[in-house]
C-alpha cells in the first residue's frame, strides 16, 4: 500500500514489551474504514520481548501505511511519546498506546469530519470504555463508562465556558480518544514537554487553543493492567505526580481553568486515597456506607439507557475486532 501525498493524519502507536496486547492495537488501527488517508507511526521503545518482531511483520504486511520507528535503547515512556509527536507532518494525529485499543472502525472518518466541519475546534474527541485485566485497586472499573458526566453527555462542541462550571469528574475524555489538529500545537514553543505529553495537561493545552468536538460513542477501551510507568506506581506518588503536573499547567494557561483544574485535583486525590484505604483494608464503616449511597446516588444521576446503548454497542465492536484477529 502506498501512502499518497494527501495524507492527512498520524496515528502515533508506542509500546513497548506489549507483545501481548499490540496485535489487537494493530488490527483496530489498520482496520479503520474511511475515505481519508492515513499513516501509522509505531515508536517502539527498545522492547525486550516480541513486541519489536510484531511490529516488522504488520510494517511488511502494510508497506507504507505501518511505519515502524524501533530503538535499539531504552530512551523512557515519555521520551517515545515525545519522538512519536515531533513525528508529525499531517493535518491532524491520533495517539494510542498498544495496551489500548480502538472498537470502533468508522472512528477516524467520524473524528476528522468533525474537525473539517469545524474549524474552531483544536480536537476531537469520544467516549472509551475501562477494561480492568489486573488492576488490584480499580476492580470496580471494569466495564465502566470513561466521561460520565451529565453535563458533557451530547455530541456537539464544548468550549472553555462549558467546563469551567464542572464539579467532581467524568468529564476529561482519554488520549486514545482524542484526534488532535496540529496547527493547534506548537511543540517548539514548550516550556515543559509535560504540558502536551501529559494526557490530563493535554487535555487544558488544548482547550485554551480552541474547543473540542465530543462524540457520544464508546470507540476505544483503555485497559487496565498495571503494565504502564502511571498505574505501576504507589498511590502518593501517583497523586504527587500528577499534582506537580496538573499546577504547570495552571500556569502554563494562565491561570484561565485554575477555579476548574483545582476541583479536578480534589477530585483526583480523593479518588486515590479512598482506594488505597479500601485497598489497605483501613476504611472506616461510615466511609463504607458512604461508598453505597454515592453509589447509589451516581447511577441514579447518571442516563443509564444511554450507558446501556454505549456498553452494548461497543461490546459489539470489540467483539467483531477479536473475532477477525483470531480467525
Amino acid at each position: 500500500m502506498k501512502i499518497e501525498k494527501d495524507c492527512i493524519c498520524t496515528v502515533l502507536m508506542v509500546s513497548y514489551n506489549h507483545e501481548k496486547y499490540i496485535r489487537l492495537a494493530l488490527e483496530s488501527v489498520v482496520t479503520q474504514k474511511t475515505d481519508y488517508v492515513y499513516k501509522i507511526h509505531v515508536f517502539d521503545d527498545a522492547s525486550k520481548d516480541g513486541t519489536g518482531d510484531i511490529i516488522r511483520e504488520y510494517a511488511e504486511r502494510y508497506p507504507g501505511l505501518v511505519i515502524p520507528f524501533i530503538s535499539e535503547e531504552n530512551k523512557g515512556a515519555q521520551a517515545n511519546i515525545w519522538a512519536a509527536y515531533k513525528s508529525v507532518d499531517t493535518k491532524y494525529c491520533a495517539f494510542l498506546e498498544c495496551d489500548d485499543f480502538w472498537c470502533d472502525e468508522e472512528k477516524l472518518q467520524l473524528q476528522i469530519d468533525a474537525l473539517e466541519a469545524n474549524l474552531d475546534c483544536s480536537y476531537c474527541a469520544h467516549n472509551t470504555i475501562y477494561q480492568n485485566e489486573n488492576d488490584v485497586y480499580r476492580t470496580k472499573e471494569d466495564g465502566k463508562i470513561f466521561v460520565y458526566n451529565r453535563n458533557v453527555r451530547n455530541t456537539g462542541k464544548y468550549g472553555p465556558e462549558d467546563f469551567l462550571p464542572l464539579y467532581g469528574a467524568g468529564w476529561v475524555n482519554h488520549s486514545n480518544s482524542r484526534v488532535i489538529r496540529m496547527s493547534c500545537v506548537d511543540l517548539a514553543s514548550l516550556e515543559e514537554k509535560e504540558d502536551f505529553l501529559y494526557d490530563n495537561a493535554q487535555f487544558f493545552y488544548l482547550l485554551e487553543r480552541g474547543k473540542v468536538y465530543f462524540i457520544q460513542r464508546v470507540m476505544s477501551v483503555y485497559n487496565m493492567n498495571m503494565s504502564s510507568t502511571f498505574t505501576s506506581m504507589q498511590v502518593q506518588m501517583k497523586i504527587r505526580g500528577h499534582w506537580e503536573r496538573m499546577l504547570h499547567i495552571n500556569e502554563s494557561t494562565d491561570r484561565q481553568f485554575e477555579r476548574l483544574i483545582y476541583r479536578h485535583l480534589a477530585s483526583f486525590a480523593k479518588y486515590w486515597l479512598d482506594l488505597d484505604d479500601l485497598e489497605n483494608k483501613i476504611t472506616k464503616k461510615h466511609s463504607a456506607l458512604t461508598y453505597l449511597i454515592m453509589g447509589k446516588i451516581k447511577k441514579i444521576r447518571y442516563d443509564l439507557i444511554l450507558n446501556f446503548k454505549l456498553k452494548r454497542r461497543a461490546k459489539v465492536n470489540i467483539d467483531k475486532l477479536e473475532k477477525r484477529l483470531n480467525s
